[in-house]
């Protein structure tokens, strides 16, 4: 049975690691190893690292994974040793082998950085540069500190020293060497004899700031790097530099790591030596020639230039955010072109009984349904042998996650040479994810306002009847009380034998009228009721049904004229009563509800201003038109450009949602096929004007 090998690593994009993983790939058999790639990045200065930074390494007990090779020279570069005890810490007991730097009770494999920096140095020396500006890496990285160590202990033995302004720590990037350099020189205004970097990338940003100010080298100054990484001898001049044997380090540390599976009792340490190689830069006589006539460069520029407008293609697609499924299968055929026939996204779930697992939710091929949304952490033929149609092939997997938030993780299959761009399009895919997560919650937080509102406007209905149902039903009570009181006079008067022919023509008459108010009474409460019922039912359930549109509007109107009794708003409406359709008559309720309410708070003040609300239904020839307007506050032409943007408001400090407008235009354009326009200017209130087609006449 195969083993499972993880390579941890910091990236895929950078020359070492690329190099590491071709060492790697050499000493391990794929028919006995299947080797699995984790870039988990550069591990944060200890104030900055977050045990989550660790997730990708969490799930390897999950993977079953028997052996761990881990770079951590590459890993660690820029953290502390605690750091990377709690990355020892995360892969406990398996097997494990690390490259770069030493680990307590690691078995490591490192370079001798001292010997390679000694010889640059010593050069650097006998060609009589004596002033000599170094720009180092961080200061606690394994490789900085040796290559510094060796550089001192060269200068001491010929009785000189590096002042300390002459000593900068960078990061051993590009931007922070060509930084330091610009800011040095501009400091002190002069050009040292030489300028030593402790790696390749910040000679690199050195050449180009020195170029930019227009300084020779090596006439004026000389510059060395570290590494000996592929732009060393193709950059103009050519850089003298060390020659760093990162692929015998992956290789040496891989027949480590078998050895080690197999049981067999390794030694602590293993060293790799460096030696200098000098070029132009520096000053040494070489002859500067292309690496590739002219033919093989326009294969690779050709080459290169169609790599790039897929990896373009296919970055346009994951900016269009819409559903991943859809993106992941248009651009499936570019990925296979670009060596990346097979993609799996494993997402964060939780299972019937609540608990936490990682399910696979994509993939590529893309089949005709969602895969199924199984536990299975690797896919089935992930040990089986890596297809000839990807050349080198490696299986990487990747986080997926944002700033502020974790998904899962992304394995893919893909050429050695585009294995970086998973890493490219990770953060993307975590977008997508993240944004189609918000899209979900904020409709759902939607639906849940909108359900709020239609409650609101329920209880509204609800304040309207108590308010509008108070007056027939106490006059009723108020009538029937006073009959009751005839009643017992009536019968009071007979037992005493005082009554008279004229007092009882009198209680019949009385009893007449009283009888007619509880009627008339009781009749009007009925109508109430049953039109506030008929109101209620439609904005809980959306059927459709014939109704007179205006009998209608003057229903929901009578649930919300209470509001005005106490303002000094008075409602218009000119209403034609022959406009019957066929529609849905609770989001009708819902729109004037709105309108209504967004008039008065709005437009109106809460009915503290002094103002009318028109409503307004009339046919025309070629359409209904249904307006309503009022004469308040009204809004300027920005506030009209977001007024039915979700969560959009003027009013947030005194309790305003956004979605009343939001609902209203959603209803009109969506639900009902209507169309909306408004008029508006400030202090001229405002006029919303729907067109209702004559095709919805019954």
């Amino acid at each position: 049975m195969k083993k499972r090998i993880a390579i941890v690593l910091p990236t895929l994009s950078q020359t070492i690691d690329q190099q590491i993983i071709r060492g790697v790939q050499t000493s391990l058999d794929p028919k006995l190893f299947s080797c699995l790639f984790i870039p988990i990045g550069y591990l944060a200065e200890p104030e900055l690292f977050k045990s989550k930074d660790l997730w990708l390494l969490e799930q390897l007990p999950k993977l079953n994974i028997d052996g761990v090779l881990l770079y951590g020279g590459g890993v660690g570069y820029k953290t502390s040793s605690d750091v990377m005890q709690q990355v020892l810490k995360v892969i406990g007991n398996l097997p494990l082998i690390n490259v770069g730097g030493i680990l307590d009770n690691v078995p490591s494999v490192f370079v001798d950085n001292y010997s390679g920096m000694q010889q640059l140095a010593k050069h650097i020396l006998d060609i009589g540069c004596k002033d000599i500006l170094y720009i180092d890496g961080p200061k606690n990285n394994f490789d900085s500190q040796q290559r510094y160590r060796a550089l001192a202990d060269t200068l001491q033995q010929q009785g000189l020293n590096l002042p300390p302004q002459q000593h900068l720590y960078g990061d051993m990037t590009t931007a922070s060497a060509k930084h330091l350099c610009r800011q040095w020189l501009e400091q002190y205004q002069r050009l040292p004899d030489a300028i030593m970097c402790v790696n390749d990338l910040s000679a690199k940003g050195v050449i180009e700031e020195l170029e930019r100010q227009k300084i020779a080298i090596p006439q004026q100054v000389k510059v060395t790097g570290f590494d000996d990484f592929e732009y060393a001898d193709a950059i103009r001049p050519s850089l003298s530099t060390a020659i760093y044997p990162a692929q015998r380090t992956g290789s040496l540390a891989a027949q480590l790591l078998i050895d080690l599976l197999n049981g067999v009792e390794l030694e602590a340490q293993y060293q790799l030596e460096t030696m200098s190689i000098l070029r132009a830069s520096s000053g040494v006589s070489v002859y500067d020639v292309p690496l590739h006539n002219n033919d093989e460069r326009q294969r690779l520029l050709i080459q290169q230039r169609d790599s790039n407008a897929q990896r373009l293609a296919v970055t346009r697609l994951f900016h269009q955010r819409h559903d991943l499924h859809h993106i992941l299968a248009q651009a499936q055929p570019t990925l296979t072109e670009l060596g990346i026939p097979e993609l799996y996204i494993y997402q964060d779930s939780f299972n019937a009984q609540g608990q936490s697992q990682t399910c696979l939710s994509q993939q590529l091929p893309s089949t005709q349904s969602q895969p199924n949304k199984c536990a299975q952490v690797l896919p089935a033929h992930f040990d089986q042998d890596i297809s000839d149609k990807v050349h080198q092939g490696l299986w990487v997997m990747t986080e997926l996650k944002t700033e502020q938030q974790h998904f899962g993780y992304l394995l893919a299959l893909s050429e050695s040479a585009h294995a970086e761009f998973i890493e490219f399009i990770t953060p993307q895919i975590a977008d997508i994810i993240d944004h189609q997560r918000l899209l979900e919650e904020t409709k759902q937080y939607q639906a849940q306002v909108e359900l709020s509102e239609k409650m609101a406007a329920l209880g509204s209905l609800v304040s309207g009847v108590a308010h509008e149902i108070n007056t027939p039903l106490g006059n009723s009570l108020l009538a029937a009380s006073h009959l009751k009181e005839q009643v017992e006079w009536l019968t009071q008067q007979m037992h005493q034998q005082k009554l008279t022919k004229a007092r009882f023509e009198q209680f019949i008459k009385d009893a007449t009228n009283t009888t007619d108010i509880i009627i008339n009474s009781a009749q009007r409460a009925a109508e109430l009721i049953t039109s506030f019922k008929q109101v209620a039912v439609d904005q809980s359930y959306e059927e459709q049904r014939e109704i007179n549109l205006a009998d209608y509007i003057n229903k929901v109107l009578r649930s919300l004229q209470h509001q005005l009794k106490t303002s000094k708003v008075t409602l218009h409406t000119e209403l034609d009563p022959e406009i019957r359709i066929f529609t849905f008559p609770g989001a009708i309720a819902q729109v004037i509800t709105n309108l209504f309410t967004n008039a008065l708070i709005h437009g109106l003040d809460g009915g503290k201003r002094v103002g009318r609300i028109d409503i307004k239904l009339q046919r025309l020839a070629q359409e209904i038109q249904l307006s309503f307007s009022d004469d308040g506050h009204g809004a300027s032409q920005e506030t009209v450009n977001h007024i039915f943007e979700p969560f959009y408001t003027t009013a947030r400090t005194s309790g305003g949602c956004g979605l009343g407008m939001h609902i209203v235009y959603n209803i009109i354009t969506q639900k009902l096929r209507w169309q909306l326009n408004i008029n508006t200017q400030p202090e001229r209130g405002f006029c919303f004007t729907i067109s209702i087609p004559l095709s919805d006449l019954c």
